[in-house]
């Protein structure tokens, strides 16, 4: 009996000493919440942390948050400033961060992001040198001994070339003041470049969360990261989310058509470049990747030797020539041929076999369309073992394709104003436009484009399916990413107006017109006996204009205003 007694009370001091234990670590915890480090809780951002994560918020500052007591104009600057910066614009967001640290010296907002795109600029001149020391000096006086002056330091070492040093203060920076994402984002970059790709990536998380997704620049990282390690899928799914988001963004759309060349997709991958330098006529990757079109192969570790699209095509074209020697006849052999050389990239060859093939049946399906697939004014990759006779003949070739001048449009054909009556044959039409300056871009469409700074012109012309000359699509885009101080971009459709208005005489100015689903459209139209002609804006696009010019009796009766959007933005 007494020892079940003391067996009890024994239990019950235990269970009294863990009950006071839970609620002495409770108390504690509550405390840590309390009194300890402050946290920033994330929301689900994909590609982000998961829900409820949370960041140490370290020694950041609170001042690095837009300033509610500016005016409303000032912030929207700063706020466009910002857009501008982490789009790659950095010269023209530098013109508007320096516009409001000289209205407001001491306005941190402006110098840290005026500070930040100074560091971007790959080359500074004696001025802007200068004034990014002015503004660090100032920045780290405000904070000394922070993660934020750390970081300043990583970045100015950089610039003068000590990766190492740089590397580990961004590491400290890091640690000192978790929460700004800039400096995530930076040491993630650094990591990138070490082939860290592991950390690289958990930093490029964190910044997304902590930008809430509002910074391309860290998915492009990430992008970046899961390409090179040859995780394609994820890079895929990570591509076409960030498009989304940001479908003005060169470096994604970058890598859209490096992985659209990996599925073989070459046409829409030229397309993809080509839309970049639409936008940015002076990105080089862009156009190294359009010079290099079939040539790149997927990234992936392994011993294995990865091959490229051409490469493939190389091996199907080695199994079937042998074949099509043997069996001239087939001509489905012979096209396959065709088609592999197309995959190639070797046009010429190809060429070859798809007229060869509408010799012997003109009958052939789709044979005229291959053989425009074909005509390409690219020239073949020279092979390293053909003659020196062969090299020269393919050297000067390539310098007439060079030197050849570009297309020339005065001004009574600019926007599209061919003259070339309604009705008439392609014959008649390539007859007085040269053919070269045009490729088919489906069954009786032709189009061209041509960069006059800074617009870039494309003109669509369609022939119906009798094949007579029937309607001119003009999309004209402004790719300058020149601005005023307040960031204002230039309006491309006042111009466009009076230049055509000096062509066609004064139109009809119909006004802003509501289409419905957010769509607003202001346009003029101008009218004669057998044409009509619709020169337009979409209100929120003001780097764009798009123009169709119609045979008028081709069109369908009672035609509304907001009835001729699809034909606007057909091509």
């Amino acid at each position: 009996m007494i020892s079940s007694t003391a067996q009890a009370r024994k239990a019950a001091y235990w269970f009294l000493t863990l009950c006071v234990g839970a609620l002495l670590s409770l108390g504690a915890y509550h405390l840590y919440e309390e009194f300890g480090p402050s946290k920033v809780s994330v929301e689900a951002i994909p590609f982000g942390l998961s829900a409820g994560s949370t960041v140490v918020k370290g020694d950041a500052p609170e001042s690095l948050e837009s300033a509610p007591e500016l005016p409303v104009q000032t912030q929207a600057e700063l706020r466009r400033a910002v857009e501008l910066s982490r789009g790659g614009n950095t010269r023209a967001a530098f013109e508007i961060f320096d516009a409001v640290t000289i209205m407001y010296p001491n306005l941190v907002p402006a110098m840290w992001g005026e500070v930040n795109t100074l560091f971007e600029i790959d080359s500074l001149n004696e001025l802007e040198g200068e004034r990014l020391n002015l503004l660090v000096g100032k920045l780290q006086g405000l904070f000394p001994n922070t993660g934020l002056s750390i970081y300043l330091d990583s970045r100015k070492t950089y610039k003068s070339g000590n990766t190492s040093s740089a590397f580990e203060m961004a590491r400290v920076a890091c640690d000192k003041a978790p929460s700004i994402y800039e400096l995530r984002l930076w040491y993630a970059q650094l990591l990138y470049e070490n082939e860290r790709y592991a950390q690289a990536s958990a930093e490029c998380r964190t910044a997304i969360s902590l930008s809430a997704g509002s910074d391309p620049r860290a998915y492009e990282l990430m992008a970046n990261l899961f390409h090179d390690q040859g995780v394609i899928d994820s890079c895929t799914a990570l591509v076409e989310y960030a498009l989304s988001q940001y479908p003005a963004d060169v470096e994604i759309m970058l890598l859209q058509g490096y992985l659209m060349e990996y599925q073989g997709r070459f046409d829409a991958a030229e397309k993809v470049y080509q839309r970049i330098l639409a936008f940015r006529p002076d990105f080089a990757k862009a156009t190294e990747a359009q010079a290099s079109l079939g040539e790149k192969s997927p990234p992936g570790a392994g011993s294995g030797v990865a091959l490229s699209p051409r490469d493939k095509a190389e091996v199907a074209c080695d199994i079937l020539e042998p074949l099509v020697e043997k069996y001239p006849e087939n001509l489905p052999l012979r096209e396959a041929l065709g088609l592999a050389y197309l995959k190639g990239r070797d046009f010429d060859r190809a060429r070859i076999q798809f007229r060869e093939i509408a010799a012997r049946d003109p009958e052939y399906p789709d044979i005229q369309q291959r053989i425009q697939e074909s005509n390409v004014t690219k020239p073949t990759p020279v092979a390293v073992n053909e003659g020196l006779a062969a090299n020269l003949n393919r050297a000067v070739d390539s310098l007439r394709g060079t030197l050849a001048p570009a297309t020339k449009h005065d001004f009574s054909t600019m926007l599209g104003h061919y003259l070339v009556r309604y009705g008439a044959t392609p014959g008649e039409f390539f007859k007085r436009y040269a053919v070269g300056n045009f490729r088919p871009v489906k069954t009786n469409v032709w189009q061209e484009s041509f960069y006059e700074s800074p617009y870039k012109h494309t003109y669509t012309v369609v022939f119906d399916s009798t094949n007579r000359f029937r309607e001119v699509h003009v999309a004209v885009f402004d790719s300058s990413s020149s601005s005023n101080h307040l960031g204002i971009a230039p309006e491309v459709y006042t111009r466009l107006l009076k230049q055509n208005s000096r062509i066609s005489g004064i139109g009809n100015s119909t006004g802003e017109t509501d289409c419905g689903d957010g769509v607003v459209i202001d346009a003029a139209v101008w009218e004669t006996q057998d044409n009509f002609e619709i020169l337009a804006r979409f209100v929120g696009k003001p780097a764009e204009v798009r123009m169709v010019r119609f045979d008028k009796s081709a069109l369908a009766p009672g035609l509304k205003l907001c009835d001729y959007i699809p034909y606007l933005n057909e091509f």
